[in-house]
């Protein structure tokens, strides 16, 4: 019995000394993934004026934790923490919509020249757009005539929705450009005004004929004539040596409420000129003006005449003149002078 227990003993030992006293090195658990990087923000939408705000990146997703050591094994690396998401650009400021054109001192500085003469026999009627190449066209026959009889044929008729570009209208002028309703006139210049230089016709009031560029000069009497109802809108515009600008009908058979628009004009008066525009308060016309540039120190010319119209064929009356907020509408920053 003694010797049995002395060999179990001794095979105990053994197993000591074979595998030792400590416990087995348990491997320590492996550390957490590292936490995803933030998404980046989306750039914010240009907004109509303001910025936009991009939006918040996401924050990354934190490591998860090592796992567990084991009883004498080494310590497990802890998991890195996911970086923040970066926040979303500033998104543009919108555009500043451009202020209104200032008064344009070049306008008169120079006539075009023609790049040839066209003998006009017969009137020309426009229809669609037309493009003159800056030749100078000029009345001859029934058309050769520069005098005041308002019942000259025109060099051209310009139809309803039609434009009439790059022209230069000579002497003798008839009576200039007849339109029918909406049309434009671009870049047309007349060297010497014969009875009108163009008339507003037509019959609906919402009829706009735009002037935009060119000029006119040499007008005894009135460079546009407004006999129709609707809008004349003269923008960008050389005026010199006339006797106004501007008339609406004062005598016509069939009167009508007429508007005229002046932006960006440039004066040189005469001795001639009366005014810039003439307008009837009895039939609710307005003028309104903007950017007009007058090379006159004396400021002794009307930049509106009132009168009161009819539709017998009497010279109608003067009844006012100046801005009156109602049918004259400008104040002083509208008008500049110049030497």
């Amino acid at each position: 019995m003694k010797q049995r227990l002395l060999s179990l003993s001794l095979l105990v030992v053994g197993a000591l000394i074979l595998y030792g006293c400590g416990g087995g090195a348990g491997a320590g658990g492996t550390g957490g993934d590292t936490g995803s990087a933030g998404q980046s923000g989306s750039t914010g939408s240009t907004g109509e004026g303001g910025a936009g705000a991009g939006t918040t990146g996401t924050a990354g997703r934190g490591g998860t934790t090592g796992g567990a050591s084991g009883g004498a094994g080494t310590t497990a690396i802890a998991g890195t923490t996911g970086g923040a998401g970066r926040g979303g650009t500033t998104g543009a400021a919108g555009a500043t919509g451009g202020g209104g054109a200032p008064a344009t001192s070049t306008l008169c500085s120079g006539w075009p020249t023609a790049a040839s003469t066209v003998n006009v026999n017969a009137t020309i009627t426009i229809s669609g757009n037309y493009d003159g190449g800056m030749r100078r066209f000029v009345g001859a026959g029934n058309l050769g005539t520069s005098g005041q009889s308002e019942s000259q044929d025109p060099i051209f008729h310009v139809v309803e929705g039609a434009t009439l570009a790059n022209v230069i209208i000579g002497n003798p002028a008839a009576d200039g450009v007849h339109c029918d309703g909406n049309c434009t006139l671009k870049n047309v210049w007349w060297e010497d005004v014969g009875e009108d230089a163009a008339t507003l016709k037509g019959t609906s009031p919402t009829q706009v004929m735009t002037i935009d560029g060119g000029g006119a000069q040499k007008a005894s009497d009135k460079i546009f004539q407004h006999n129709g109802p609707g809008t004349m809108v003269i923008r960008n515009f050389c005026a010199q040596d006339f006797g106004k600008l501007y008339r609406s009908c004062g005598n016509c058979t069939t009167q009508y409420a007429r508007h005229v628009q002046l932006q960006n004009v440039m004066i040189v008066p005469s001795s001639t000129t009366s005014a810039l525009v003439g307008v009837n308060s009895n039939y609710n016309d307005t003028a309104t003006f903007s950017s007009i540039l007058v090379k006159d120190t004396t400021n002794g010319i009307t930049i509106c005449q009132r009168y009161t119209g009819n539709n017998t064929g009497a010279e109608p009356p003067k009844n006012g003149s100046g801005a009156d907020g109602t049918v004259c509408m400008y104040t002083a920053s509208d008008i500049s002078w110049m030497p």
